[in-house]
């Protein structure tokens, strides 16, 4: 043990533990693979279901979990409490507890890779992993954290190789990176390089020669050129390394590193030039500085590379073949001016003579690629010429006719839409760079935006055409408060609270229209006195609704002299299209065709004078300006050349060096965009991925090809057996860890069982976060593989989960039968029972829910189910409970659903445990503590990311919210749920919450929210195939018409619903309420009010209690019966005896108040009070009644 800390754990060359510098003997294998997992996973959270998972994946979960558990009581009873901690459902490292992977990540981001090295004392859990195959999720865990720390550990051996110089520990670190890269030819250099100082120039050569070998045996390539010109050397009898001398390079206070650079010039024994190379050096700016014997050492200083690289280029020339050249920073990252030296020593005693050789890292700075491992690279001279912008040439008939659309839109003074089109690199950007130009040119106002190929952008497009204007943006003088909050989430790169409680109070379509609101009349006001170009590039890549977006804008802009500009590749779902039908503007479409070949030449001619004979560069071009120009800068005449753009492109790949090359395939498995580190993980063997040219750039989130054409054509080349074994790798890494990109690769792949489980994955991803669209695409490719049959029965189960959730009822209950029919598990198929029942419960059909409901319990008992099964069946029961109005059992088989899921940590039960106990509340009345339990379920529902079972309690909280506290709180929650049932396409979601907010707004006299909503409702009852709450809807339409003043519509919608509304325990108390209130006499009434009494004492819902008692205290004030009025307020103060319950309270006293005209002031006062309660239908009641009572 290496700390003596109280809690020490090493997991570099196996396991191993300590407590106050004493061993803690931990035998039990699991344990000591668990304890490994957190360690690496120490800054992020380890979930106790990954990790039962993980350890115990052939147990189900319910025996993963007790697994886990004695394994953690294993670490505990080993060494004590203070180990692991648990929060929640997340198990973490204790923050005493210090391991070697915290030493090791700290050495590395403190730039010590000496001590990096020194930690490394092998792989990962080394011999831990028996019997875990890389096959298994485990297995895989292991090997891709094994190596990513063996890759950080290769490259802080390598770094610490180079700091070591000549000194004593370079043999030891030499064996030590070959130990982790046998055949890494840095370290054998350095190994021969000291074995020739010592007299061993045979172990020198043998080495090289067994190099030789192994490299042409293991890879087919021969030793790098650094390596053989080393052998040549010591082959020759030459100097290898020169004695170090003394150098200092002084950087002026306040350089910054990387702006000073030393050039050391290194004698090849042919035709001195030390004096004139000195000479001109000076000349070009050098500093003199300390050297060996045969060299001569210059410091430029706080001048830019690339001019520094074109002055030793000139200097090279004066050298001639006396000296060879080295160029490295003056004093790199973490070098000292010796080290630079060394450094600059070593690379230009590779260079030949009159030639100029750059570090590794200055070469890529100027656009070089080097060879992996390579420490130098030879500087060319294009490779230090400025790119030059290209001329527009070929391009004046489009011009022409895109100034003359503009000229005609400005004196017109309406807007322009341009769409211009055309390949990659046609020229599209540079066209739309000149338009930018000219238009700002003559006064116009400019902004421009774009779409990004791997991601949807940092911020909304709206905000980036804000932020591009030229001219700053003014505010509305006049704007609202919403439009205020909107125009600072516009300009602004921060927004405080309020505008995020406003922006968050909208829903979907609210906001965006509200946006397009404040930025069309931003754009409107920008454009009034010169007109204003607006430029959005690469639309091919913009994110879905942003097409949308677009035309609405430029729709809205149509009466403003702006000038839209798009640029578009072509491609099946094109703006132009769309533009053409939908667009109340001008179209201008241009499409950029290849040049021809006199506008070829005329671009040589400008671009390239001196190019001599560019007929062929021309041919081979084909009129693609961008491949024409890559051609003529790389000075290219003869020699086989693509005839396609691919073709181009993979030629240009052909020039790297061959371990590059192979590199690049295998990423191109991983997409045009990709992480490093996944690609060092799924390909160990590959080198490290660096940016090079046109090939690959850095992105933010890693790397990614230059081009999506550049990604296709290297990912053509791999034959479709290795795609399918290299997706196969790229589908085990990513199992567990994304589902997404574990699907993308799996279902490419040809195991059929792995594909149909990644595609679940993915589907079930898509659900939670509620994108059923992208959903879809997963399952559908799922279903088309002859999988395993379980996951056959969870993609069916998740269809049907999206049909249900659309309102397709018919669909999802045919969808659950087919994954009933398909599992093989017994728990797969109570599951797929439960749900049935569930559909069959929503489609009114009680007896066949209960019969399926049997049958699954039935399997439960016989298997002994527990956990999440266990909880869905009483989750089913409870809802069956629910409706026919048997409280007790309700909330005893949701109370039961949460502890079964409570019981296993599952948080969706859990979530929907709460959820029926809320269920079960708000049916006894119990509306505080139906509140609490629904916000329970949405928040565990919105911190494990299961976006539909949120939805399912949003509307029950604000019905809850609005008989516990009537308010404009209780507004806002049914606006959200409505608002959050619209963005994700829960059909049947939305109508519920329509539908209690139809009936808030119904108590608050809003009868035109009261139409949109019961519009809305009705469309979507008639098509998402739910019966059970059309007695709702058609109770509420009688009410409707009775706001209305028709009394005999009302009565007319009433009629049908009064048969067996004494048996619904659910409406009828509603439905029997409102017949007492349009009954036409007495004697009717007091049936309605038998029949609605006899129908409580049966058992009812709350809100059919509450809802009854209010009809009748209406229809007693009506008829001034003041005893009847007496005896129901009484009814409803006694809803308000357990728990508060403000709505029954507040009609209670309003039927008072009317009954007493001399208690006028009390009597406005609560009128007052029922307004602000958002209860405006009843105050409007008291009111008039109190005016008929005498005195």
């Amino acid at each position: 043990m290496r700390e003596n800390g109280e809690f020490w754990l090493e997991a570099l060359g196996g396991l191993a533990l300590a407590r106050g510098g004493a061993e803690v003997p931990l035998s039990a294998r699991k344990a000591r693979v668990l304890l490994g997992l957190l360690a690496a996973a120490r800054r992020r959270t380890l979930p106790r279901a990954r990790a039962a998972a993980l350890l115990w994946e052939a147990s189900d979960a319910a025996q993963a979990r007790i697994s886990l558990r004695q394994a953690l009581a294993q670490i505990r009873r080993a060494g004590g409490a203070g180990w692991i901690e648990g929060d929640g459902d997340v198990l973490r490292l204790c923050g005493a507890v210090r391991t070697d992977l915290d030493a090791f990540s700290d050495a590395l981001a403190r730039n010590d890779p000496a001590e990096a090295a020194r930690l490394y004392r092998g792989p990962f859990l080394d011999g831990l992993e028996a019997g875990d195959a890389t096959g298994t999720d485990l297995g895989q865990a292991i090997h891709a954290e094994r190596a990513r720390l063996a890759g950080l550990a290769r490259d802080a051996v390598m770094r610490s190789l180079d700091r070591a110089g000549e000194g004593p520990e370079a043999v030891p670190l030499a064996h030590q990176l070959l130990a982790l890269d046998p055949l890494n030819e840095a370290a054998h250099r350095r190994l021969m390089q000291i074995d020739a100082a010592r007299g061993m120039k045979g172990a020198a050569l043998a080495r090289f020669e067994a190099l030789e070998t192994a490299l042409r045996r293991d890879l087919d390539v021969a030793p790098e050129a650094e390596t053989r010109a080393l052998h040549d050397r010591i082959r020759r009898g030459a100097p290898t390394v020169p004695p170090v001398a003394a150098v200092h390079v002084k950087q002026p206070a306040g350089t910054p590193p990387g702006d000073a650079y030393l050039l050391l010039g290194f004698e090849t024994g042919r035709e001195p030039a030390a004096k004139a190379f000195g000479d001109a050096a000076v000349a070009e700016g050098g500093r003199p500085d300390a050297a060996g014997p045969g060299e001569l050492a210059f410091v430029f200083e706080n001048i830019a590379l690339r001019d520094v690289a074109q002055r030793a280029l000139r200097l090279a020339d004066v050298a001639g073949a006396g000296l060879s050249l080295g160029l490295v920073p003056a004093a790199g990252d973490g070098e000292t001016p010796a080290q630079a030296l060394v450094r600059a020593r070593r690379i230009a005693a590779m260079a030949e003579g009159g030639e100029v050789l750059l570090a590794t890292e200055l070469a890529s700075r100027l656009g070089l690629a080097a060879e992996p491992g390579a420490r130098a690279v030879p500087l060319r001279p294009d490779a230090i010429r400025l790119r030059p912008a290209p001329p527009i040439i070929g391009r004046e008939a489009e011009l022409a006719q895109i100034d003359a659309a503009i000229a005609a839109a400005q004196g017109g003074n309406t807007s322009l839409a341009i769409h211009l089109s055309g390949e990659a690199g046609i020229g599209k950007s540079r066209l739309a760079t000149e338009i930018r130009a000219r238009c700002a040119a003559v006064g116009m106002v400019t902004t421009s935006a774009g779409f990004e190929a791997f991601s949807p952008g940092s911020h909304h497009i709206a905000q980036r055409l804000v932020a591009g204007l030229s001219v700053g943006p003014v505010p509305d003088p006049e704007a609202g408060p919403m439009e205020r909050a909107v125009w600072s989430w516009l300009t602004g790169p921060d927004v405080g609270p309020e505008v995020e409680l406003r922006m968050s109070a909208l829903g979907p379509e609210e906001q965006r229209r509200r946006i397009l609101d404040v930025l069309s009349d931003t754009l409107h006001r920008a454009s009034a006195e010169r007109g204003l170009l607006i430029v959005i590039e690469d639309c091919h890549w913009r994110p879905v609704g942003s097409g949308a977006l677009i035309l609405e804008l430029l729709n809205r802009l149509a009466e403003s002299p702006v000038v839209l500009l798009m640029t578009e590749r072509p491609h099946p779902g094109s703006l132009d299209h769309r533009l053409a039908v939908r667009a109340q503007t001008g179209l201008t479409r241009i499409a950029l065709a290849p040049l021809p070949e006199t506008a070829a030449r005329d671009l040589v001619r400008a671009f390239a004078p001196d190019f001599a004979a560019p007929e062929k560069a021309i041919a081979h071009a084909r009129g693609h300006p961008l491949f024409l120009l890559r051609l003529l800068e790389s000075g290219w005449r003869e020699g086989a050349l693509p005839t396609t753009v691919t073709e181009l492109v993979q030629e240009q790949i052909e020039r790297l060096p061959e371990a590059e090359r192979a590199a690049l395939r295998r990423a191109a498995i991983l997409g045009a965009a990709f992480d490093p580190g996944d690609a060092a993980a799924v390909f160990p063997e590959s080198v490290r991925l660096r940016p090079s040219g046109d090939l690959l750039h850095e992105t933010e989130a890693g790397l990614a090809f230059g081009h999506d054409l550049v990604h296709r054509a290297i990912y053509e080349t791999i034959s479709p057996a290795t795609r399918e074994a290299w997706h196969a790798r790229a589908a085990a890494h990513f199992r567990g860890r994304d589902p997404i990109l574990w699907a993308d690769h799996a279902l490419q792949a040809a195991d059929d069982a792995e594909a149909g489980h990644a595609a679940c994955a993915a589907t079930n991803a898509m659900f939670a976060a509620r994108r059923f669209s992208a959903a879809y695409i997963y399952l559908e490719a799922g279903l088309a593989r002859d999988g395993d049959p379980e996951a056959s029965a969870e993609l069916y189960s998740c269809r049907a989960g999206i049909r249900r959730v659309r309102g397709d009822m018919a669909g999802a209950l045919e969808d659950y039968r087919t994954a009933h029919a398909r599992a093989i598990r017994d728990e797969t198929r109570a599951a797929m029972l439960c749900r049935q029942a569930l559909v069959l419960h929503r489609l009114g059909r009680g007896e066949e829910a209960d019969r399926a409901l049997d049958a699954a319990e039935q399997i439960a008992d016989a298997i002994g189910l527990t956990g999440r099964g266990r909880a869905e069946i009483h989750e089913q029961r409870g809802n069956r409970a629910f409706v026919r109005g048997d409280q007790a059992a309700c909330m005893a088989h949701h109370r039961a659903a949460l502890a079964a899921a409570e019981a296993t940590g599952d948080p969706r039960g859990i979530a929907r445990g709460h959820g029926g106990i809320g269920d079960a509340a708000y049916a006894a009345g119990h509306f505080v503590t139906a509140c609490r339990h629904f916000g329970e379920a949405i928040d565990t529902a919105e911190r494990a990311g299961l976006g539909l079972v949120r939805e399912e309690y949003l509307f029950m909280r604000a019905f809850s919210q609005f008989f516990a506290a009537p308010g404009p709180y209780a507004h806002l929650l049914a606006d959200i749920a409505v608002d959050s049932a619209i963005q994700c396409g829960a059909a049947r979601t939305e109508m519920l919450a329509r539908e209690i907010r139809a009936e808030m707004r119904l108590a608050d006299g809003d009868v035109a929210g009261l139409e949109e909503d019961m519009a809305a409702v009705e469309a979507l009852v008639a098509v998402q195939g739910e019966s059970r709450f059309s007695r709702d809807v058609e109770t509420l339409q009688a009410f409707l018409a009775l706001r209305r003043g028709d009394l005999g519509a009302a009565r007319a919608r009433l009629a049908p619903l009064r048969p067996g509304a004494e048996e619904d325990a659910y409406v009828g108390g509603t439905i029997l309420g409102l017949a007492v209130l349009c009954a036409a006499d007495r004697a009717e009434r007091d049936a309605a009010l038998a029949a609605g009494l006899a129908c409580i004492v049966r058992g009812s819902l709350s809100h059919s209690v509450i809802w009854f008692h209010a009809c009748v205290l209406e229809r007693a004030m009506q008829d001034g019966d003041r005893a009847l009025a007496e005896r129901h307020a009484a009814a409803m103060r006694a809803l308000a005896a357990e728990e508060p319950c403000e709505l029954a309270t507040l009609y209670a006293r309003a039927a008072e108040l009317a009954f007493r005209p001399k208690l006028a002031q009390e009597r406005a006062a609560h009128g007052a009070a029922l307004r602000a309660a958002r209860l405006s239908d009843i105050a409007e009641v008291m009111e008039k009644v109190a005016g008929r009572v005498p005195g």
